[in-house]
C-alpha cells in the first residue's frame, strides 16, 4: 500500500507533518493542517506576548528605580541648596554687625560728653551696639546647630563673642573702647577672631549637623563666662599649627578650672 506524502509546509515542525500524513490516510488532511497552522500561530503569539510583558515589567522597573533615585539626588540637592543660601545669609548678617561694631565704635569715642543731649546719643548707640551683638549671637547659634566643632573652632568663637561684647560694655560703663592703635594687644586679637569666624562661615559646609545634644553643648561652651577674661589671649602666630594647639590648650585649661 503507497502513503500519501504532504508537501513540506514552511514552519510547520516533522511531528506535525506526520500527523498530516496520518490525517491523510483518515481523509482529514485539510482540517489537521489548518488546526496545526491555528495551533502554531497561537502558541507563537503568547510566547511573543510574554516576552513583551518581560520586557515591558523590565522597563517598569528600571523606570520606577530611575524616578527614585532622581527625586533622592533632588531632594539631597535641594537641601544642600538651601543650606548655602542660608549660609550665605548669615555671612552677610555677620559682616554687617562687624561692620556696625566698627562704625558705633568711631562715633562712641568721638562723642563730646559735654554736649547737650549726650545721654540720649549715648543711649541710642548702647542700643546700636546691642542689636549688633544679637545679630553675632545669631550667627553662633546657627553655626553650633548646623556644624560639629573642633575645640578650636570653639574657642575662636567664643574668644570673639566676648571682644564683640566690649563695645557695648564700654558704652555701658561710659568709658572709651581704648584700642588706639592697630597693633593693641586686644584689637589684634579681635581683628584676628574676625577673620577666623569669617572663613568658617564661608567654608563649604560638607558635613551633617550635628545631634541636639551636641548642638546644645556646643552652644554653651560658647557662650560661657569663662572666656570673658581669656579672649584676647590668641596666639598672634594666627593660622600656624601651633595656632590651633594653642587655643585647644587654653580651652581644656579653662574648662579644667
Amino acid at each position: 500500500m503507497s502513503v500519501w506524502s504532504t508537501p513540506q509546509l514552511d514552519g510547520v515542525p516533522a511531528w506535525a507533518e506526520y500527523l498530516c500524513t496520518v490525517a491523510n490516510k483518515s481523509g482529514k488532511r485539510s482540517i489537521t493542517i489548518r488546526l496545526m497552522h491555528d495551533w502554531i500561530y497561537a502558541h507563537e503569539l503568547i510566547g511573543a506576548l510574554l516576552s513583551l510583558g518581560v520586557s515591558l515589567v523590565t522597563l517598569g522597573a528600571t523606570l520606577a528605580a530611575a524616578w527614585a533615585f532622581g527625586q533622592r539626588l533632588t531632594f539631597q540637592w535641594n537641601i544642600r541648596q538651601k543650606r548655602r543660601e542660608l549660609q550665605m545669609s548669615a555671612s552677610q548678617q555677620f559682616y554687617a554687625a562687624y561692620g556696625e561694631f566698627f562704625s558705633i565704635w568711631k562715633l562712641w569715642n568721638r562723642l563730646d560728653r559735654k554736649e547737650i543731649g549726650f545721654d540720649d546719643r549715648r543711649w541710642d548707640l548702647h542700643k546700636r551696639a546691642a542689636s549688633a551683638e544679637a545679630t553675632v549671637e545669631g550667627t553662633l547659634v546657627k553655626v553650633s546647630s548646623e556644624l560639629i566643632l573642633d575645640p578650636a573652632r570653639i574657642a575662636e568663637l567664643a574668644m570673639f563673642r566676648q571682644g564683640f561684647q566690649q563695645l557695648r560694655q564700654s558704652i555701658r560703663s561710659d568709658v572709651e573702647l581704648a584700642w588706639g592703635y592697630s597693633e593693641h594687644p586686644q584689637y589684634l586679637a579681635f581683628k584676628l577672631l574676625a577673620a577666623r569666624v569669617a572663613l568658617l562661615l564661608a567654608a563649604d559646609w560638607k558635613t551633617h549637623p550635628p545631634t541636639v545634644e551636641v548642638a546644645g553643648s556646643q552652644l554653651l561652651e560658647i557662650t560661657h563666662n569663662r572666656w570673658e577674661t581669656v579672649w584676647a589671649q590668641v596666639p598672634i602666630s594666627g593660622f600656624s599649627e601651633t595656632y590651633a594647639a594653642s587655643l585647644k590648650k587654653l580651652s581644656e585649661r579653662l574648662v579644667r578650672r
